[in-house]
């Protein structure tokens, strides 16, 4: 760490760096945080991190490279926002430099590479999250306290999915040999994970029905739990309509979430526990992921100041690629695999 002065008696000084279109969202969270001040923005292409910097923070310094930012801004903690190949790298000069960490999910576009991050990231001095907010969403936190009250009963069958109607923005993501499953699908896997606990098994098929991206754009994966099965549908399209929903039913209740898993438009949320509809309510989408990644960036700032423990730790979402990748070997043999 940074150890000018005790973090209780100064803001934290904060850089980001990778400021392509997810940098907005992250950027509007770190504003609402009193404790960070953001002091430097990075970027490869130096002309988005002013924009970004004009947009968000315009006392913040501008760099092209990682390498310059850490020597001469010695940040107390780097949000690496760039795309999954550099992580590796990014995040080993950001934990060397004596920062605390967040890293973009998903940690590398690889099994093996992911590892060696995730070693990067739990060495001994290094505070580590990786930024992997869809579990914070407003409304599947009312599904996990649901489920902990014991509203739900014990969750049998869980169906998550997302269908947005564009391409990805980010070039990398167009021209990756893994497509929308490690990008988004990844996202739906730590859901299930954090209201189920760990799968044992998946079948999962995966089809290229999107002209403009070089992996897969449409993915079905079934995974086998105790107890219960969970369905992950998940898609690129190129379409006029986006779709997404979340149903949960257990043996005393269901949760049911219906509309986008992004930004856009209103969203119904429906808990229901035996015969009677306990919460009805549409929820405004932006708002929902708005709040998911301040309240990520919330908890890590917390963890910092001793007052929380981080949620997703580098160990945790390894746990979340493992069964991501597991489904990637069925998509590969035709067949059910273990995780």
């Amino acid at each position: 760490m940074s150890a000018q002065e005790p973090y209780e008696r100064r803001p934290l000084r904060g850089a980001l760096f990778g400021c392509g279109m997810i940098s907005e969202y992250h950027l509007r969270a770190w504003a609402r945080i009193p404790e960070v001040q953001i002091v430097a923005l990075g970027n490869r292409t130096v002309e988005k991190a002013e924009r970004r910097r004009r947009e968000f923070c315009p006392g913040a310094a501008v760099y092209g490279s990682l390498t310059e930012l850490l020597e001469r801004e010695r940040p107390d903690l780097v949000d690496i926002l760039s795309a999954p190949e550099a992580h590796e790298e990014h995040c080993r000069q950001a934990a060397e430099a004596g920062a605390a960490v967040i890293c973009q999910k998903p940690l590398a576009a690889d099994w093996d590479a992911a590892l060696r991050v995730a070693e990067v990231l739990s060495a001994p001095g290094v505070v580590a999250a990786v930024h992997e907010n869809h579990r914070y969403r407003p409304w599947f936190r009312r599904v996990l306290e649901a489920h902990r009250s014991g509203l739900l009963g014990r969750v049998r069958f869980l169906r998550i999915e997302h269908f947005n109607a564009t391409s990805p923005a980010e070039p990398y993501k167009l021209t990756s040999p893994t497509g929308v499953w490690l990008e988004y699908g990844s996202h739906l896997v730590d859901m299930m994970r954090a209201l189920l606990g760990e799968p044992t098994r998946v079948l999962a098929q995966g089809y290229r029905v999107s002209r403009s991206i070089a992996g897969e754009s449409l993915v079905a994966a079934q995974y086998q739990l105790d107890g219960a099965t969970a369905s992950i549908e998940v898609g690129w399209k190129e379409s006029a309509l986006t779709q997404g929903s979340l149903l949960a039913i257990g043996d005393e209740g269901e949760a049911w979430f219906e509309g986008t898993m992004t930004r856009c438009g209103a969203t119904r949320f429906r808990l229901v526990h035996r015969q009677s509809v306990v919460l009805d309510e549409t929820r405004d989408a932006m708002a929902d992921y708005n709040e998911s990644f301040y309240l990520l960036e919330r908890e890590f700032i917390d963890a910092l100041k001793g007052a929380a423990t981080i949620t997703q730790t580098p160990a945790e979402h390894l746990a979340t690629l493992r069964a991501v990748f597991a489904a990637y070997r069925s998509m590969e043999s035709g067949t059910l695999v273990p995780v």
